[in-house]
């Protein structure tokens, strides 16, 4: 049963690149019914699909209680990097890897977000 979910980007506040894992920042709709956490999601940008990490929920490291989501793309760099201004971003949701949590630090974020990468390499082949 999988879910698709239609967005575009929005600006966001750039952590994602400091951290080492930079992030499209997607519009929620107010129906969106998914649970909070981390996803490995398929991506599709300009008929191009890429592979991605999908967080959606707060973001408490940060004290950010709006619920956001925000998608890595895999295997992309500024270099390569879709052009996604005014594009619809089609998001298809294939599984959860883990809930949202707490981290200390935004470099103990950074390697738990390097082993979800990881982990988003084993669920899409």
């Amino acid at each position: 049963n999988q879910m698709i979910i239609l967005s575009r980007q929005i600006k966001g506040e750039g952590r994602g690149h400091k951290v080492g894992f930079p992030t499209i920042n997607l519009a929620v709709s107010p129906d969106l019914v998914l649970e909070d956490g981390i996803y490995a999601v398929w991506v599709v940008i300009n008929d191009v699909t890429y592979k991605g990490a999908l967080h959606y929920g707060p973001i408490p490291t940060f004290g950010q209680k709006d619920k956001t989501m925000e998608v890595h793309l895999l295997d992309v760099t500024d270099s390569n990097a879709p052009d996604t201004e005014g594009v619809e971003i089609e998001v298809d949701v294939v599984s959860l890897l883990r809930g949202v949590r707490t981290f200390s630090s935004a470099e103990e974020l950074a390697l738990q977000i390097d082993l979800d990468v990881k982990n988003v390499r084993l669920i899409l082949k």
